[in-house]
C-alpha cells in the first residue's frame, strides 16, 4: 500500500507516504459534532490531503506559509503516514503539529522526513485535528466544547493503535510527540486516563507553560465570536470565511492578553494541569523528552516595536513572574549585556514560559518515577531579532531543508551547521523513539537527575551536556 499519488511529499524515497482518514463527524456536514471512528473497511483507503480551515499563521514571517498550500475543508479528520519500504514491527512516532491553537496541518511539506523514516527507521504519523473557533467553541461555550481537539486526537491515537501494524508499525512502541500547541495537547493527553495505553513515551518540543482557560475566560471569548457572527448565521451556520473573520477579530482583541483560544479547565483537563508538582504524577507514560530553544519568545515579540516595552512594564513583569527579580535581572544582563527593553522581555518570557517551566516539569516527572531527558536548542538565526526562536528546531528534526526553503529563519544557516545539527538532533530523538534511550555521538545518555541537573544543548557546533545557567532562578506560578 503506497497511496503516493494522493500524498504530499510523494516520490521522496520514504516508501509509504499516504493520507488516510481516522474519523468522520457523527452527523455528515454538521459543525461542532463529535468525530466518530471510521468503519474498519474505510480507514486504510488513501485520500487527497486536506487541512482544517485556518488563516495564515502568526509565525509565517519566520517559518513560511506551507500550511496554506493544502486544500481546506471542515471534514479533514486525516493522518499522514510515512514508512520505509518493507517496514515491519518498527517504532511509531505520532507527531501533533502546533500553530498557536489556530493553525497547523499534518500534511504540510515541512513534515516530509526521509531522515527520520529511513534513518530511524520509524513509522511517522502526523495528525490533523480541529483548530481555532471550529475546534474550541460551540453553541454552549463550555469547557467540554473547548476540548474538542483532545477528543479528535484520541480518535486518531486509537486508529494508530489498532491499525498501524498494516503500515509496518509496532502498536506497542508508540511515542507521542508534538511542538508548541501540539506539545500542549500531547501533555494533556498524557495526563488523561482516557489515553492510557495508546502510547508509551512522550516527546515535547517547546511545550509552553499555559494553564487552561477558566470558564469565565472561555465565556468572554465565546460571547465575542457569537456576537460577531450573529448576522451571518451564528456559530453553527455562518460560512467558514465569516468564522475565520470573527476569529481574526478575537485574536486582535486578546493580543498581549493570553491565548485567543485554547481548551478550558473541566473534566479531563484539570485546572492544575500546568502545576507540574501535581500533574506529573498522573502521567501514564514511562519516559519524557523535553526540548526548548534559547530565545523562544523572540518568535512572538519580534514584530513589536521597541516602544512597546517601557521600563515600568518590564519591571512589573519581572516582579510578578519571578521569585527573585534581582537575580533574574543579573542573569539577563550576563547573557545579553546592554539588552534593549524588547530583548529583555524576550529573555523573561522565554525563562518563565519555557526554560524554567521545562526544568520544573523535568524535576517533577523524574521524582514521579519517569525517565526524563532534557535538552535545549540554541542554533541562532541570522534574521534580525530572531535568536533561536520558537519553531527553530523543527527543520533540523525533520531534516529536509528543501521543504523549509522559504523559511526566513533559516536564511544564513550554513549547510554544514544544518547537516551536523540535524544529525545530532535526530540521533537523540530517534534513540528515544526506539527504546526510550536518547543518544549523543553514539553513546546512550543518562536520564535527568533532579539532584544534579544537566541539559543537552544543541548549539550548532556540538551536542553537550551542560548545567543550565538559569538553575538558580525560579518562576512565580
Amino acid at each position: 500500500m503506497t497511496g503516493r499519488d494522493t500524498a504530499p511529499g510523494s516520490g521522496t524515497g520514504t516508501g509509504i507516504d499516504c493520507v488516510v482518514r481516522y474519523a468522520r463527524t457523527a452527523e455528515p456536514g454538521g459543525r461542532f459534532v463529535e468525530a466518530v471512528a471510521v468503519h474498519p473497511s474505510d480507514g486504510l483507503l488513501p485520500e487527497p490531503a486536506r487541512a482544517f480551515p485556518q488563516a495564515p499563521g502568526s509565525l509565517n514571517a519566520l517559518i513560511g506559509g506551507a500550511n496554506s498550500e493544502i486544500e481546506q475543508n471542515e471534514d479533514a479528520f486525516q493522518l499522514r503516514i510515512q514508512a520505509p519500504d518493507g517496514a515491519h514491527d518498527l517504532p511509531v512516532v505520532v507527531f501533533v503539529p502546533g500553530g498557536g491553537f489556530l493553525s497547523g496541518t499534518a500534511h504540510t511539506r515541512w513534515f516530509t522526513s526521509p531522515a527520520l523514516v529511513q534513518g530511524g527507521p520509524v513509522v511517522l504519523v502526523t495528525v490533523n485535528y480541529r483548530i481555532g473557533v471550529l475546534g474550541h467553541l460551540g453553541p454552549q461555550g463550555d469547557a467540554h466544547e473547548s476540548q474538542r481537539p483532545i477528543r479528535d486526537l484520541l480518535q486518531a491515537l486509537r486508529w494508530v493503535k489498532d491499525r498501524i501494524v498494516s503500515f509496518g508499525g509496532d502498536p506497542e512502541n508508540i511515542t507521542l510527540a508534538g511542538d508548541s500547541a501540539g506539545a500542549w495537547y500531547g501533555f494533556a493527553l498524557a495526563a488523561d486516563p482516557m489515553a492510557a495505553g495508546l502510547f508509551r513515551r512522550l516527546a515535547l518540543i517547546s511545550l509552553p507553560w499555559e494553564p487552561p482557560l477558566t470558564a469565565a475566560a472561555l465565556r468572554s471569548r465565546s460571547d465575542l465570536v457569537s456576537t460577531a457572527l450573529a448576522e451571518s448565521g451564528g456559530l453553527t451556520g455562518a460560512p467558514v470565511e465569516a468564522v475565520l473573520g470573527a476569529q481574526a477579530d478575537l485574536v486582535r482583541a486578546y493580543a498581549g492578553r493570553g491565548m485567543a483560544l485554547m481548551p478550558a479547565a473541566g473534566g479531563p483537563i484539570t485546572a492544575d494541569l500546568h502545576d507540574y508538582g501535581r500533574s506529573a504524577s498522573r502521567l501514564h507514560v514511562e519516559s519524557l523528552l523535553l526540548l526548548s530553544t534559547s530565545e523562544e519568545a523572540a518568535a512572538f515579540l519580534r514584530p513589536a516595536p521597541d516602544s512597546a516595552f517601557p521600563p515600568h512594564a518590564l519591571d512589573a513583569f519581572l516582579e510578578s513572574k519571578f521569585e527573585d527579580p534581582v537575580a533574574t535581572t543579573a542573569w539577563i544582563g550576563s547573557k545579553r549585556p546592554g539588552a534593549t527593553g524588547k530583548e529583555r522581555m524576550v529573555e523573561m518570557m522565554t525563562l518563565h514560559q519555557f526554560r524554567l517551566a521545562h526544568l520544573e516539569l523535568a524535576r517533577a516527572a523524574a521524582r514521579a518515577g519517569l525517565d526524563v531527558h532534557l535538552a535545549g536548542f540554541s542554533v541562532q538565526s541570522l534574521l534580525s531579532g530572531a535568536g533561536s526562536p520558537h519553531c527553530m528546531p523543527l527543520p533540523f528534526l525533520f531534516g529536509d531543508r528543501r521543504a523549509w526553503a522559504d523559511a526566513p529563519m533559516l536564511d544564513g544557516v550554513g549547510p554544514g551547521t544544518f547537516t551536523a545539527t540535524a544529525a545530532s538532533l535526530q540521533e537523540w530523538f530517534l534513540g528515544f523513539a526506539r527504546d526510550g534511550r536518547p543518544r549523543a555521538a553514539g553513546a546512550e545518555l543518562a536520564a535527568f537527575d533532579p539532584e544534579t541537573p544537566r541539559r543537552l544543548e544543541f548549539n550548532g557546533r556540538s551536542a553537550a551536556l551542560e548545567v543550565p545557567s538559569e538553575l538558580h532562578l525560579a518562576a512565580r506560578r
